[in-house]
């Protein structure tokens, strides 16, 4: 399950981490979300996947925490990537089945 969330509602550790990047560059949030998913078959652990999604110019950075039921090995850590304008061009005009979802998102509502 996935829904938009705030900043506020994600690990300690994470608002400090994308707080941080705030007051050190010219970066902006433009999405944050959780994700909330049972890895194993017996449904008894729920992992939780926070993510913030920033802007820092033509580069998009993700800043990830995660909190597991009963704890997990990567709780307590922040896990950030980051893909820029020319490597979002090469995704979305190389890539078979990733470029074509972006091309049907991007089209006009009638033409979906």
């Amino acid at each position: 399950m996935r829904e938009e969330i705030l900043l506020s509602d994600c690990p300690q550790v994470l608002q400090d981490r994308v707080k941080k990047v705030l007051e050190e560059t010219s970066s902006e949030i433009f999405f944050v979300q959780k994700w909330e998913y049972t890895p194993f078959k017996d449904k008894t652990i729920v992992m939780t996947d926070y993510r913030v999604f920033m802007q820092h110019g033509y580069e998009v950075g993700i800043y990830k925490s995660y909190v597991t039921t009963g704890g997990g090995p990567l709780d307590g850590d922040v896990y950030s990537s980051s893909v820029n304008m020319a490597e979002l061009e090469v995704i979305a005009t190389k890539s078979r089945w990733i470029g074509e979802d972006l091309k049907r998102l991007l089209a006009p509502p009638d033409e979906r």
